[in-house]
C-alpha cells in the first residue's frame, strides 16, 4: 500500500476521482480514501494546513497502516531565486524545518548549531533537515521530468523549506531562501517527514508552484493548476511501474 498524502482536497481531486474502487473509512478523526490507481492499493488522506495537524495525521495513519511509502503531494510557494515559475513542479530531495531555532540578536540559529536533534536517536542526528528515500527519488525523477517535458514545465529538485508562517514579501523570501537553500516552501512537508523517520517509512515529496514568494497577491495564484500538475505526474509515476514491493496492509 502507498500512502498519499495531502493538506487539503483541491490537492488529491484528480487522484481521488481515478481510485477505483474506493472506500473511506476514519483514521485520525479524518477521512481515509482506501482504493485502487493504476494496480496500486492507494491510502489517500487529507492533514488538514499546518506541521501539527500534518504530524497527527500521518502518525495515526502509520500506526493503522504499514505502507511501503508515504508521498506528499500538494502545491508551493517558489522562493524568487529558484527559476520556478507558476505551473512549474518541485521535488524534495530534503526537507528543512524553517522555524525550528531560537532568533537572536546575531540572525538565526537552527537546532543544527545548537545540537538539539528533533530525532535524537537517530544516526545520523537529525536536527533540522530531512532527506527523502533515495531509492524513491531515484525510481520517481524520471518519470515526474517526461510528465514535466510533456506538459511544457521545469521540474527542479532541491530542499523543500516548512514554515509556520507563509512568507507574504519577496524580502522575506529572500532571507529564508539564503538562509535555507530551498526552492519553495509549504506547511507540512518536514512534519511528516520526521514521522516517517522515526516509523522507519520512505518518504518523497512533490509540489506544483502556484505562487511566487513576493510580495503577497492572490490574483497572482493558481492554486487549482498547481495542484492539478502535481497529481498528473504522480499518476504519470504510479502508472509508470511499482514504487516499492506491494506489503500485505
Amino acid at each position: 500500500m502507498i500512502a498519499i498524502v495531502a493538506a487539503v482536497p483541491l490537492e488529491t481531486a484528480r487522484l481521488r476521482r481515478s481510485l477505483s474502487p474506493c472506500e473511506v473509512r476514519r483514521c485520525g478523526h479524518r477521512d481515509l480514501f482506501l482504493g485502487v490507481l493504476n494496480s496500486r492499493k492507494i491510502a489517500l488522506l487529507h492533514s488538514g494546513i499546518g506541521k501539527v495537524n500534518a504530524a497527527s495525521a500521518v502518525t495515526a495513519l502509520l500506526e493503522a497502516f504499514r505502507p511501503t511509502a508515504v508521498i506528499v503531494i500538494g502545491c508551493g510557494g517558489a522562493y524568487p531565486n529558484s527559476s520556478l515559475e507558476i505551473g512549474d513542479l518541485a521535488l524534495a530531495t530534503e526537507e528543512v524545518f524553517a522555524d525550528e531555532g531560537v532568533a537572536t540578536a546575531d540572525g538565526f540559529h537552527p537546532f543544527s548549531d545548537l545540537g538539539f536533534p528533533l530525532l535524537p536517536n537517530q544516526i545520523p542526528r537529525l536536527e533540522s533537515r530531512f532527506p527523502v528515500d533515495q531509492q524513491l527519488l531515484k525510481d520517481a525523477q524520471p518519470f515526474f521530468e517526461q510528465l514535466a517535458a510533456y506538459a511544457g514545465c521545469k521540474l527542479i529538485a532541491g530542499p523543500l523549506v516548512t514554515v509556520s508562517t507563509c512568507s507574504g514579501s519577496e524580502q522575506i523570501g529572500k532571507d529564508l531562501e539564503l538562509r535555507t537553500g530551498g526552492l519553495c516552501e509549504n506547511m507540512e512537508g518536514a512534519a511528516v517527514a520526521q514521522v516517517c523517520r522515526l516509523y522507519g517509512i520512505p518518504f518523497m515529496e512533490l509540489r506544483g508552484i502556484s505562487n511566487r514568494v513576493e510580495n503577497r497577491d492572490l490574483d497572482n495564484w493558481d492554486l487549482s493548476g498547481a495542484a492539478d500538475i502535481a497529481q498528473r505526474a504522480l499518476a504519470a509515476f504510479l502508472a509508470g511501474r511499482n514504487i516499492l514491493p506491494e506489503s500485505t496492509a
